[in-house]
């Protein structure tokens, strides 16, 4: 059949109105894998997920065309998530989001047929799309704990004296901090990508493709805990200098040389004993030629739908409202018996870290002594990437562990009468120090425990308030001495502290 101007202009009408919607998105994420070392793999997802789309031409040809209305259901929910995405400042809904779009255009232009034999390739997108920062941290964080024991051991193993605090190794000549990126997640996710690939051309059988995906896991692990080892005694035997720079670079490649060469000795543990006897069918083959062209009925139904599609993306870009705010620095240096010292101020690095458009640190101390550390900090807008970082994950950073964490109900005192505010209690250690933390998210007026909640609660009022303003507010009290009762008076005081200050940070965190 001759190849008609029809023919062409679907699936150029189609990449034409993804690319208007989803302009914003794809150029958000193609910068996150030039600038996230986690993510630069994701220049290769989508040439490779093509392959595994060309590879199956002849039988997507071959397969009867069912086309179902059921896809342009899928794709208005998948639209739906890339507003909520856009909207709410949530990166990772509006980039998961296409693969939801290109799954409901197969459904409702070809059928479900086609669908399930793409079902791969359009899977094997999500590896392009970098994990949510809550996600991330959540993994990262254990992985920094791991990989810092392993080096511990191994450094301590070769004669070497080390002191390990939380994901922080002291030698005698040097502190080595066990950051996100020598934590392993970095390897993981890259690793993750390779043992798909390496999986599907090296055995046809889902159970071998699984266990070779699966030993990356531990591989990473090991592997980054002989770098973070490696390290360490290299900074013990030659100096600091080998912590950092070159040597520090050249090893974080080495340890994925090496990943990959365990990985390729999983394979082929499999293959020796237990062969892979199937036959993969043939890559190659004439394409059957195709049927009757799509319908203009369900191209133009599609189109409407990836208009709204835009008009959502449109929407999204326009300006927050600002809302009217006393800087903090303004925050009440006497609170009660409080008196407030002023603390170091953050370093520009850590600034450009946290993207914070304006924050508070300061100690408050009583008569007797007894002082707490406060911290707020302040987002005006989390559409630009800029998000609150959980105390959960910066602390270790510090060097303390994590002891105890707990979620626990105070009186508001805004609203006495009214239901308790929820807030996480968190008990760390470093040495032989140890302190609690409180800590909560604050936006427009609410008060949250869950990161997960404070989540949902910014994308509501982003499209209720066009809105995504919020804060964390941590007050830690250390823990005087060893007596049975020394953690119960800190508690106390860093309780009787945040009564004191929550109804004074209405007029600094605006409702």
């Amino acid at each position: 059949m001759p190849f008609t101007v029809r023919r062409l202009a679907v699936p150029v009408a189609i990449v034409s109105g993804i690319g208007l919607v989803y302009y914003r998105v794809f150029a958000d994420l193609v910068h996150a894998w030039i600038v996230d070392g986690n993510y630069s793999h994701g220049f290769l997802i989508p040439p490779i997920a093509a392959y595994f789309v060309w590879e199956r031409r002849a039988t997507l040809s071959a397969a009867r065309r069912q086309p179902s209305s059921w896809g342009l259901v899928i794709v208005c929910l998948s639209l739906a998530v890339l507003g909520a995405g856009l909207l709410g400042s949530e990166y990772f809904l509006s980039r998961i989001s296409i693969i939801g779009v290109l799954a409901g255009i197969v459904v409702h232009l070809y059928g479900w047929r086609h669908l399930r034999l793409l079902a791969f390739p359009l899977a094997f997108l999500i590896l392009m799309v970098p994990l949510p920062v809550i996600v991330f941290n959540q993994v990262a964080l254990p992985l920094q704990f791991v990989a810092s024991r392993v080096g511990e051991w191994a450094i301590d193993a070769c004669g070497i004296p080390v002191l390990r605090e939380g994901n922080v190794l002291t030698l005698a000549n040097t502190t080595l901090e066990v950051a996100e990126a020598c934590s392993g997640i970095r390897s993981l996710v890259s690793l993750i990508t390779l043992g798909l690939v390496f999986g599907y051309f090296a055995d046809s059988r889902l159970w071998a493709r699984t266990v070779i995906v699966a030993s990356t896991v531990p591989v990473a692990i090991v592997a980054n805990g002989a770098r973070v080892a490696g390290t360490g005694m290299l900074a013990s035997w030659i100096g600091p200098a080998a912590a950092e720079g070159f040597l520090h670079e050249f090893s974080g490649w080495m340890v994925f040389v090496v990943a990959f060469v365990l990985i390729l000795a999983v394979q082929r543990i499999i293959h020796r004993f237990w062969p892979d006897r199937s036959v993969r069918p043939a890559a190659v083959g004439r394409a059957v030629e195709p049927g009757a062209p799509v319908s203009l009925r369900r191209l133009a139904a599609l189109t409407l739908c990836l208009a709204v599609g835009l008009a959502i993306s449109v929407r999204a870009s326009r300006r927050e409202a600002a809302p009217a705010r006393t800087g903090l620095a303004a925050f009440p240096m006497q609170i009660d018996q409080w008196r407030g010292i002023p603390d170091t101020p953050f370093t520009s690095d850590v600034l450009a870290v946290l993207g914070l458009t304006d924050y508070l640190t300061r100690l408050y101390v009583t008569p007797s002594r007894t002082g707490v550390g406060l911290y707020v900090g302040y987002w005006q807008s989390q559409r630009q990437g800029e998000t609150i970082h959980s105390p959960l994950n910066c602390l270790p950073g510090a060097g303390w562990e994590p002891v105890s964490r707990s979620t626990i109900s105070l009186s508001d005192p805004r609203q006495p009468s009214g239901p308790p505010m929820e807030i996480n209690r968190y008990l760390i250690r470093k040495g032989l120090d140890r302190e609690v933390v409180l800590y909560w998210y604050q936006s427009h007026g609410r008060i949250t425990a869950s990161e997960y909640w404070s989540k949902f609660y910014l994308m509501e009022d982003a499209v209720r308030l066009n809105r995504t303003d919020g804060a964390i507010v941590r007050v830690i009290a250390p823990v005087v001495g060893d007596a049975p009762d020394a953690e119960r008076a800190a508690d106390e005081h860093a309780q009787g502290f945040v009564s004191a200050i929550v109804p004074r940070l209405t007029g600094f965190l605006p409702n």
